[in-house]
């Protein structure tokens, strides 16, 4: 058999090795806190047949540590609309500086479209003086390490990579375009919340996979739900 000349053999080499490094995969953008998590949303707030008079966002510390929420904010943007997340001051809701424990819950209250529903059942850990109105069935929040606009919708509006990298954790619900995973949540109606599987815990970064529609229970910062990877079952109000 002809031997291959040292030259273009060495060649040969340098180029497979080429590929082999072209072929690595891209590493994804790591969020900010792998535990801070957005576990449940409700937006049919005061609507007809609401369960409740006002929407609000859950958010969850599924990890072992403290996390802080300071600079942080929610920031929400309609399902298939061309605004973008946080445009105006009822569109955003900056957090305050405070400590979620492990394994607790943060009640934020957004607005209310009308006196239809029960008040929440517990009292939220904050109020929004300029309340976010969520649609009752489809939309888009995020949790987001910043506390002014993302300036992107991440459909009309594409998010950069920087933009994206301040995205916590991002809920897209009904017939949202701009979603974790390969589908939005369910479908709501003003008697229904999206709500993340496993009282929180389960977050495989695909909404539709995630999330499932129930009867709204919000949960508050006091209440604390057994640790991730057990067996939990959210507090039921009679």
């Amino acid at each position: 058999m002809k031997s291959i000349p040292k030259p273009l053999y060495i060649l040969m080499v340098l180029a497979m090795l080429a590929g082999m490094i072209g072929m690595q995969p891209v590493k994804p953008v790591q969020a900010i806190s792998p535990d801070l998590r957005i576990s449940q949303v409700y937006g049919g707030g005061g609507n007809s047949d609401a369960t409740y008079t006002h929407d609000f966002i859950e958010i969850f510390n599924s990890g072992s540590n403290a996390v802080s929420l300071s600079g942080m904010s929610v920031q929400y943007a309609s399902g298939i609309g061309t605004g973008n997340f946080g445009s105006n001051s009822t569109q955003i809701t900056e957090l305050p500086d405070i400590t979620l424990d492990s394994g607790h819950y943060y009640l934020i209250q957004e607005a209310s479209s009308g006196s239809i529903g029960a008040p929440l059942p517990v009292t939220a850990d904050f109020t929004d003086t300029t309340p976010i109105n969520m649609s009752g069935s489809g939309g888009k929040v995020a949790l987001v390490n910043s506390q002014t606009s993302l300036g992107c919708n991440g459909s009309s509006t594409v998010c950069s990579p920087a933009q994206l990298a301040l995205i916590v954790d991002l809920v897209g619900y009904g017939g949202a375009n701009f979603y974790e995973g390969t589908a939005a949540a369910p479908v709501l109606g003003n008697s229904t919340s999206a709500q993340r599987k496993g009282g929180g815990c389960i977050d495989t970064d695909d909404n539709g996979a995630d999330f499932e529609e129930l009867t709204p229970a919000p949960e508050i910062r006091l209440r604390r739900p057994i640790r991730a990877g057990r067996l939990y079952i959210r507090s039921v109000s009679l």
